[in-house]
């Protein structure tokens, strides 16, 4: 399957601001020639708009790996596509515009599918006007989705405005480069938001296969009598290389789902040991240790996890999941009474980010076991002495 690209330079002023009737021609111009058929009967331009996506970054980002990213995304779901690169810390304003579109062909046919894309690249304070420009280049009735490339800091007024533009917001958590504190204000988002967005975490998504083969354990009769007697959740994580003395936002999520799932409540101090946090979390007539502990992965593991294990110690039972050495297979062992058995083996999911991010971009309902989720884990961090 073929993807290419063409785009025009758009002349705007930063004092006058983006000139969105320049534009919208712009993009007319630019599809009025690409639909004229050359000499082929089945030859031709699809214009297609399943949704609005207005992508937030920085100069600092990797600007191939992000159309790399878009051009995965464009084969699912072609649109308008409304990027803006900020450079905040511009002393002087900058803008500069320019149209594109991403064509696809449709199998072995000379017919393509093709979405557009505005890029807009803003310098200086003119950045906190942006909102304004692009709210009037949103196509009506269809979806519109905030990719924020960025960590959602607190006060930051331009996000607040694109945000309530948007259906769904769309984070990677694991980019965030103070955890516990980009994790408390992204909880503060999710809960100020409310039902006028949703919200995705791209981490989130990259916990899908842990929580499936973790639940699957109650699926077993046997079983469930222990777990409901569980005593100690172990996590082991790869400490993220940006901040290692702070847990993981994988292995807080993984916790937090775990509680809110069991109704396991966050109360008492943490006690911290080195490369260990000890929680305790009140379950029905039992208190449940949280130990969370920070490994060391010479493979570059970047707040990966590594392995959960739930103990039930009365009844010497334990159930496991663990990440493959080759970091390629997931892993689940059950120990009941001394007898052990080899569960599940399951590849571990390979996908790219762009396929992560495509994936969000057919959800629009709102994911209210992430967000317990999301809040549980903010009490734990919360509950962390700093």
């Amino acid at each position: 399957m073929e993807t290419h690209t063409q785009g025009n330079v758009i002349q705007v002023s930063a004092t006058r601001g983006i000139d969105v009737g320049k534009i919208e021609k712009e993009l007319a111009a630019m599809w009025q020639q690409a639909s004229v058929a050359e000499g082929v009967d089945d030859s031709g331009v699809v214009r297609a708009c399943a949704l609005n996506l207005i992508v937030y970054t920085t100069v600092a980002d990797d600007r191939a790996r992000l159309e790399e990213m878009l051009a995965t995304v464009n084969e699912q779901h072609p649109g308008r596509a409304l990027v803006l690169v900020a450079d905040r810390g511009a002393s002087a304003a900058r803008l500069e515009a320019y149209v594109s579109s991403r064509c696809r062909h449709l199998g072995a046919s000379k017919l393509q599918v093709c979405g557009e894309q505005v890029t807009i690249e803003a310098c200086g304070p003119i950045v906190e006007t942006a909102a304004s420009a692009i709210a009037p280049l949103l196509v009506a009735d269809v979806p519109v989705f905030l990719w924020w490339k960025d960590i959602p800091h607190d006060g930051d007024k331009l996000f607040d405005r694109m945000s309530r533009m948007a259906d769904r917001v769309v984070i990677d958590s694991a980019s965030f480069d103070h955890p516990y504190e980009d994790m408390l204000r992204l909880a503060l988002v999710v809960r100020e938001l409310g039902r006028d967005a949703r919200v995705s975490d791209l981490n989130w998504g990259r916990l899908t296969s842990w929580r499936t083969l973790l639940a699957s354990f109650w699926d077993v009769a046997e079983y469930r009598s222990h777990l409901e007697r569980i005593h100690r959740v172990t996590i082991e994580y790869d400490a993220p290389n940006i901040a290692p003395a702070e847990i993981a936002p994988k292995a807080l999520l993984v916790a937090g789902w775990l509680a809110s799932r069991l109704g396991w409540k966050v109360e008492g101090g943490v006690t911290k040991e080195g490369n260990t946090a000890l929680f305790t979390l009140a379950a029905p007539e039992r208190a449940v240790t949280v130990e969370m502990r920070a490994t060391h992965d010479e493979k570059g593991g970047d707040g990966m996890l590594a392995s959960l294990t739930l103990t039930e110690e009365s009844g010497g039972a334990s159930f496991s999941v663990s990440l493959s050495r080759d970091g390629k297979r997931l892993e689940t062992k059950a120990t009941v009474g001394g007898a052990h058995t080899v569960g599940r083996v399951l590849a571990y999911e390979q996908k790219t980010e762009g396929q992560r991010l495509s994936r969000e971009f057919g959800l629009l309902a709102r994911d209210l076991i992430y967000e317990k989720t999301l809040a549980v884990a903010a009490q734990l961090i919360e509950a962390v002495p700093r």
